[in-house]
């Protein structure tokens, strides 16, 4: 069931502002005695304000029965109380005295006479000359905002991009809006398209050097999205020309913000020349991370002094036998300042981890251990574990100690991270951005040791590090790179290895029961039909793994590349959770049958969940999965691996259903079982890294679910994502 229900109030006082979000709590009178606690987009309202607002009751575990507003309209104040609260709040200088006075004299009508005849405000004792002239300019400018607010709603833009505007711009925000309506991109959660919008409806031509210089920006922009860190000129001039722009002025628009500073346009990146078509055009700010990045990269493979290593000891202390080219690994990783150590599944990467850190501690160096992601952190914190005790590993954002409040670290030059040695596991997932934040909060003398398999996905946001770091060590030898190739005894009769070095090297997965002495750990199923591969795959989740000792809710994961589609992540949790988790006789039975409802999605106790997005305050990350125990109208309790944590309506903005996840989203993480769902349906998605990424999330068991077309794309098809990147240049 929803909770959905309109209230109507006045707004009597602000218990919490955060402006730059638009986000506020306050208090609403509802009834001549009762006041209910509201939270929202509300921030850009004022005391004494009446609204009209639709939204969820919800029960919030710290601050009790709220009401979350979804949309709202303002009224005026309709009591001589409210309308004072009103003036005293909306306008700075009048305090409540004044503003008692001002509504004494004229009522429920002193809107409209401030409106309409503010000189009559000298009929007020004590208001002259300049209170005059400074209530007069704040009724004018406070009009002028409830003006702006309607025409910004009138597109469609949410209250809280509406409030953010005005904040950000102030008394020119209107003039922004009619003339200037780019600059809109400015303010978080205003893009491109709602600008142009905006700027269409103001008359603005469609080849105006304003609307062409914004479209640039936005192309570049868009393209860091997708993982790019520039566009060839050629590409830029093409997706410019999408938006209904002709060649010439977007021709002379690249030329005019290159000749301007606000695009960097490369002839020449390291020691690459390049056609006029192809010249990299890059963001001002992604040109300095990319160039910077590439400084501190040279830099740090000189940074420490070499060690002498005892691999022996290291070895004896670890209890584990390293192979020649294990040994070296280890070795190089002491004797640099940066070494990449990189090899698929089960090639012994664990293994050198564990001696390196064993060879660290005798040498009595400081270790700091970091994954990407939550989940991968906690595994590696597992991996590193000895007889001797825990090993403590820390997400990226956690060791260099975000802040949200800004979207910056702690850790940095003048505050470094306190480790003679940092480890970074799972290093494909680290982008541009936060790489040159880690390497900005190294020691001067500190080492770094990135492990990774680079025939996976790259990273979600923009560059391609661990891939660019090991090609530009092929050019030159600058960065140590020690890769493992040799796949060890005990990971040869796992058909799981075996198939992933096959479809990285291009040739189609092999079915368990078509290889003998092999682990019946890998099946291949076909069906063609999307209808049909959805049976299927209930069938091998509902049937055939529990009869192999798999729980379907805990141990099995199914992983596809796209979220929409009749084989998306939408699609096959809706089907998942009826089947696992159905609206009657809920696993757990934790909420006594309680559905909560958050925009399409719904949540019942016994779900299993997935955190979107970095939330420190609840100490759950992007990729943590979870496990609900109990459904209240205010939010619910998940279990992310022994940790219970209390999700109210906000946070479970960022929480998905987890019975099927994207592969990308899996990266970083481990299941006992994997369904890996790659059909031609998502032919678009279809990539050997892709499907490269999907295999080696298991740990005991595989089932491919694939159609002919599907399975031979994905393999077929490089694994290398289409990616413009200049750091191996820059490198070399």
């Amino acid at each position: 069931m929803a909770y959905a229900d309109r209230i109507d109030g006045e707004l009597v006082r602000f218990t919490f502002r955060a402006p730059e979000r638009g986000f506020a709590v306050a208090r609403l009178k509802i009834a001549e005695a009762t006041e209910v606690t509201v939270v929202g987009a509300i921030a850009g309202l004022h005391e004494g304000q009446r609204i009209s607002a639709e939204g969820q009751w919800g029960q919030d575990p710290k601050f009790g029965r709220q009401f979350r507003i979804e949309s709202f309209l303002i009224e005026d104040p309709r009591t001589m109380r409210g309308m004072e609260k009103y003036l005293a709040s909306a306008l700075p200088g009048v305090g409540e005295e004044l503003a008692r006075r001002i509504v004494e004299h004229f009522g429920l009508d002193t809107l409209t006479i401030l409106a309409d005849s503010p000189d009559r405000l000298v009929e007020v004792a004590g208001i002259r000359g300049k209170t005059l002239e400074r209530i007069k300019e704040q009724c004018v400018e406070g009009k002028a905002e409830q003006q702006l607010m309607v025409l910004l709603r009138g597109f469609e833009l949410p209250a809280g991009a509406a409030h953010r505007v005005i904040e950000r711009f102030g008394k020119d925000a209107h003039s922004v809006v009619q003339r200037t309506p780019y600059r809109l991109t400015e303010v978080r959660g205003i893009g491109f398209r709602t600008a142009d919008q905006i700027a269409m409806a103001n008359g603005m031509n469609r080849d105006s050097p304003e609307r062409v210089g914004a479209a640039i920006l936005h192309v570049l922009e868009a393209c860091e999205d997708e993982g790019s860190c520039y566009l060839p000129e050629a590409v830029v001039v093409e997706r410019v020309c999408g938006f209904d722009i002709d060649v010439g002025p977007v021709r002379a628009g690249v030329d005019q913000l290159a000749e301007l500073g606000r695009i960097v346009r490369k002839d020449v990146i390291g020691s690459t020349s390049y056609p006029e078509r192809e010249r990299p055009i890059y963001r001002v700010a992604m040109d300095r991370i990319e160039a910077n990045v590439a400084r501190l990269l040279r830099a740090r493979v000189s940074a420490a002094p070499a060690l002498a290593v005892d691999i022996v000891a290291a070895q004896t202390a670890a209890g584990i036998e390293l192979s020649a080219q294990q040994a070296e690994a280890v070795r190089t990783a002491l004797t640099s300042g940066l070494t990449v150590i990189t090899g698929g599944p089960g090639t012994g990467k664990t293994t050198i981890v564990k001696v390196l850190l064993a060879a660290a501690h005798q040498r009595g160096l400081k270790v700091g251990l970091a994954s990407p992601t939550g989940r991968a952190a906690r595994r590696l914190a597992e991996t590193c574990a000895t007889a001797a005790g825990p090993a403590e590993a820390k997400t990226l954002h956690r060791m260099l100690e975000f802040n949200p409040l800004d979207g910056g670290f702690v850790r940095g030059v003048e505050k470094p991270v306190e480790a003679d040695l940092v480890l970074v596991d799972e290093a494909s997932m680290v982008d541009l951005r936060l790489a040159e934040a880690l390497l900005l909060a190294l020691g001067p003398r500190a080492r770094l040791v990135l492990v990774g398999d680079v025939d996976q996905l790259p990273s979600v946001g923009a560059g391609r590090v661990l891939a660019d770091v090991i090609r530009s060590a092929g050019a030159l030898g600058q960065v140590p790179v020690a890769r493992l190739t040799a796949i060890y005894r005990q990971a040869q009769a796992s058909s799981i290895v075996r198939n992933a070095w096959r479809v990285n090297r291009g040739e189609l997965p092999i079915s368990s029961e078509h290889e003998e002495g092999m682990a019946r750990d890998f099946f291949v199923l076909r069906q063609e039909d999307a209808e049909e591969a959805r049976g299927l795959l209930l069938r091998v989740v509902l049937e055939r793994l529990p009869k192999l000792g798999f729980e379907p809710t805990r141990d099995v994961q199914v992983l596809t590349p796209m979220h929409a589609g009749p084989l998306g992540t939408v699609m096959l949790n809706k089907v998942l959770q009826d089947a696992l988790n159905p609206r009657t006789g809920l696993l757990g039975g934790g909420a006594g049958g309680h559905e909560l409802t958050i925009g399409k999605r719904v949540f019942r106790a016994g779900d299993r969940v997935l955190q979107t997005k970095n939330d420190y305050d609840l100490d759950v990350f992007n990729g943590d999965v979870g496990r609900v125990l109990d459904v209240t109208p205010s939010g619910l309790t998940a279990d992310f691996d022994g940790r219970l944590v209390q999700l109210g309506l906000l946070p479970l903005e960022s929480v998905e259903h987890a019975y099927a996840i994207s592969i990308h989203k899996s990266q970083g993480s481990e299941y006992p079982a994997v369904i890996a769902i790659v059909h031609h349906s998502h032919f678009v998605m279809l990539r050997r890294n892709l499907l490269y990424t999907a295999l080696t999330r298991a740990r005991r068991f595989v089932c491919l679910i694939t159609s002919g077309r599907g399975l031979t794309t994905a393999v077929s098809r490089p694994g290398e994502d289409n990616r413009w990147t200049g750091l191996k240049e820059r490198l070399c």
